[in-house]
């Protein structure tokens, strides 16, 4: 028994376009946008009411099979919004403080081509920049920033530097 690889991160959100248009300007693709609905979605989530409009974006490199490569998937729930509960999460987004962090995820991390460049992006799209820049102590030599995308999903920016 063992992983195999990363499937994908899903992230409920509010606005599909503006959060499609946002990752897309991080170089992210749009791989595949559909409505899904019917016996298989209610038996996953267990609910027949919801619907949800998904977009499935992927890293472009084609040195790697398009199996392994990291999808993020965005998903909006189109009906009975009234019965998804919001997620602890959702409701400390507003403050960042490992102290208070709830059990879970706490971040998606990317590693990217120009930690600068990124966070002028995030800043200038609807984001925020939760810390600036910093060099790591340990580990592999990189740059690291942790930044909010518009709806306020934390995400962790890495930026490898040569040794």
């Amino acid at each position: 028994m063992k992983i195999l690889g990363h499937r994908h991160t899903g992230i409920i959100v509010q606005n599909l376009d503006k959060m499609l248009e946002f990752y897309i300007g991080l170089g992210l693709e749009l791989r595949i946008r559909n409505v899904e609905r019917g016996p298989f979605i209610y038996h996953l989530l267990n609910n027949k009411n919801i619907v949800l409009e998904t977009a499935k974006l992927i890293l472009n490199d084609e040195s790697v099979s398009i199996k392994h490569r990291f999808q993020l998937e965005l998903m909006m729930i189109k009906a009975n919004k009234s019965n998804v509960k919001k997620s602890l999460l959702e409701k400390i987004l507003s403050k960042f403080d490992l102290n208070n962090q709830p059990l879970g995820i706490l971040d998606i991390a990317f590693t990217v081509d120009d930690i600068k460049a990124v966070i002028e992006y995030i800043d200038s799209n609807g984001g925020d920049i939760i810390s600036k820049p910093m060099e790591a102590a340990v580990g592999f030599p990189a740059l690291h920033s942790y930044a909010r995308d518009p709806e306020g999903n934390v995400l962790h920016l890495a930026q490898n530097l040569t040794a």
